[in-house]
């Protein structure tokens, strides 16, 4: 047997199994939740999905003793509108049970009044525990001392007084009320009444729910195994169209929709709507089972034939055309082009240049003046109407071909402003003829010359006073060095008199060192704003570099008594930055962290991906109030401690944020209250 008959009996083996389970586990489902369920009571603490003991099953519980402990109450009731209402009520109950219950032994109490009623010899509850013990003894106690509910299952025991007010209880008329029911052994009923067709109808349900679950663990398998094989299995020639496909390929895609719809829509009708339960024949059952599992094996077939046909076509496009929709879309879209086409440039147009609505008025003011025109000559030299129909439209395109002319230099000047105003301060409008327009562009061509002039301008003053920055810290370096170090040397020395003298050098020391942190800042911010800093690109796992900083600075967030939390991928994330200026970059936003954060307050860092991008968010509340503009944060020497009472250069945002963006990041910073957030952003790589 070749490979593509194996594929064959495979995808129809695994057709036919899911069929199977489209069938089997609603039944299962039906059967199992019919008539208050197959499982365990709530008696009962050995809970069981398929219960076995009819005397223990939910459906005991609620559709056989609820409806005797009703009619037991009614037997010794004292309420109606009339004494005879009572008897009537009495007597319809006692013969509903005499009639319908004759396996079990029973006695009910009216407590109020002391009436009783029971199909035994005895009269008292002493009498009759003593002389009744059947396999099931239950006993329900409904007054205001003792509202409880026990069965005795051959010697077991159990009770409940918690939840049996709504479960048992409310289905007994009466306040004070006891009841006293003996079952025996279900294998030794001797009557054909109502408990004895319950038991037979739940132990053949349970049966057959057993032997549904069967099915739905072998049909699995086989699915499971089938469909497995089926993928493993390779065909020997390739698989040609067939002609059932090729005829598929015909019916519009529309009618495929609306016919696995209406399938859908059968399938969940016939699954919840009772279409496998209320049948006591088993063959009635089988069959009905059967028609449905014929009709789920065709919808299967139909929606993998429509998988085919969705997979068969070259293109989307190919597809597509081949639906009403698309061809009726194809119809609107020819309409809409020729509608754009004669409108597009008048509407744009009419938008940008208020002019051109001026010039649409003219142009009907126009051909009304040459129609007049022409009715006038035509009048005069007796030619009929041929001349009233061509002069106005010879008149009209010369006057339109003028207009179009204009509108087109004008077009291009447009064209040049965005250019220039999108940085191309170099390009020049082309310039024609001597009129408004001409005019326009050389002033607009005028303007690019002197933004070009003012941004080098403002570049070399700029360089300028970066190199300044640059050479005056590097100059400082020298010096403060030496102050440092003869502060060191000082210190070195013993018994230095007067004793306070030493407190003058630990200052000198501090102020040495914050001056040193300072010119050190200025250098790299210099450095970085101007972008003369050598970067070292390489492929950089972000992650692990955050976490290593985070770790590095976790003595002094762990000062302030900040609580982080992370949001980071499970995976690596690889970006392409300079792993030591990105250290740089996080050491000063968690030291910014740090500083002027609100104790015992969180602190937010998540790394996610946004789309393309990897996004770094750092969120803290501050301890000042941020009554600064977001944009003035990141200058050099801006701090949020307006008073300067923190240590501190006012340089760190500045650096990461130039550093960041040589790197090729962003760098945004937004303020909300005292929320402080910062969002780095770089372009995600492939690991």
């Amino acid at each position: 047997m070749n490979s593509n008959k194996i594929k064959n009996i495979l995808l129809t083996l695994s057709m036919a199994s899911l069929a199977v389970l489209l069938v089997v586990i609603p039944a299962t489902l039906t059967l199992y939740g019919e008539h208050q369920g197959l499982w365990t009571s709530y008696m009962h603490e050995d809970k069981k999905i398929l219960e076995k003991d009819f005397y223990k099953s939910n459906k005991f519980e609620f559709s056989m003793l609820r409806p005797i402990s009703y009619l037991l109450s009614d037997s010794v009731s004292n309420r109606g509108e009339s004494k005879k209402e009572i008897e009537d009520i009495k007597k319809q109950s006692k013969n509903e049970i005499n009639n319908s219950y004759k396996n079990m032994k029973f006695l009910a109490i009216n407590v109020e009044d002391n009436s009783y009623y029971s199909n035994t010899k005895y009269k008292t509850v002493e009498e009759y525990k003593k002389n009744i013990d059947e396999y099931l003894d239950i006993e329900i106690h409904k007054t205001p001392m003792d509202k409880s509910y026990s069965k005795d299952i051959n010697g077991k025991v159990v009770k409940n007084k918690s939840d049996i007010e709504y479960k048992l209880l409310n289905a007994i008329d009466i306040e004070n009320m006891e009841i006293y029911i003996s079952l025996p052994n279900p294998k030794e009923f001797k009557y054909n009444d109502n408990i004895y067709n319950f038991y037979n109808s739940y132990t053949q349900a349970t049966k057959v729910v057993e032997s549904l679950i069967a099915i739905v663990i072998t049909s699995l398998a086989v699915f499971l195994i089938s469909i497995f094989s089926y993928k493993l299995c390779k065909r020997n020639t390739p698989n040609k169209e067939g002609r059932i496909l090729k005829i598929s390929k015909k019916i519009p895609l529309e009618l495929w929709l609306m016919g696995i719809f209406v399938g859908g829509v059968y399938y969940i009708v016939i699954s919840f709507s009772g279409y496998y339960s209320g049948y006591d024949d088993i063959y009635t059952y089988i069959g009905m089972m059967s028609l449905a599992f014929i009709v789920n094996l065709i919808f299967i077939f139909i929606i993998h034939l429509f998988i085919k046909v969705l997979f068969g076509f070259d293109s989307k496009l190919d597809l597509l055309k081949n639906t009403i929709i698309y061809k009726i879309y194809k119809l609107l879209n020819k309409i809409y082009k020729i509608i754009k086409k004669n409108m597009e440039t008048v509407l744009i147009s009419s938008k940008k240049i208020p002019l051109i609505k001026r010039v649409i008025g003219l142009s009907v003011l126009f051909i009304v003046c040459s129609i007049i025109l022409g009715l006038f000559i035509d009048s005069i030299l007796y030619a009929g109407g041929i001349i009233f129909v061509i002069t106005p439209f010879i008149a009209m395109g010369i006057f339109t071909w003028y207009i179009v002319k204009q509108l087109t230099y004008l077009s291009k000047i447009m064209d040049g402003t965005e250019k220039i105003k999108n940085g191309e301060l170099n390009y020049k409008i082309e310039t024609n003829g001597y009129d408004n327009f001409t005019v326009l562009a050389e002033n607009i061509n005028n303007i690019g010359d002197g933004l070009e002039k003012s941004i080098d301008s403002q570049l070399r003053s700029e360089r300028m006073k970066s190199e300044l920055i640059t050479n005056v810290s590097h100059d400082l370096k020298t010096p403060l060095t030496s102050i440092i170090n003869y502060v060191e040397l000082i210190k070195k020395e013993e018994n230095i008199q007067p004793q306070y003298i030493n407190e003058y050098v630990n200052v000198l020391e501090a102020k040495g060192k914050r001056l040193k942190a300072l010119i050190e800042d200025l250098f790299e911010a210099s450095k970085a704003s101007s972008g003369n800093i050598e970067l070292n690109m390489e492929k950089l796992d972000i992650k692990q570099l955050l976490r290593q900083s985070i770790g590095e600075m976790e003595e002094k967030l762990g000062k302030a008594n900040l609580d982080l939390k992370l949001n980071m991928l499970d995976d690596k994330v690889y970006v392409y930055a300079d792993g030591r200026r990105m250290y740089r970059v996080f050491e000063n936003l968690l030291s910014n962290i740090a500083k002027y954060s609100l104790n015992n307050t969180r602190v937010y860092i998540d790394l996610v991906e946004n789309n393309e991008n990897i996004k770094i968010t750092m969120k803290n509340i501050s301890s000042y109030e941020l009554n600064f503009d977001v944009d003035e944060i990141t200058e050099r020497f801006k701090r949020s401690d307006e008073s300067r009472n923190t240590e501190g250069s006012g340089l760190g945002l500045a650096i990461a944020k130039d550093l960041v963006k040589i790197q090729g990041g962003t760098f945004d910073v937004e303020i909300d209250g005292d929320l402080f957030k910062v969002t780095l952003e770089f372009k995600n790589i492939i690991k």
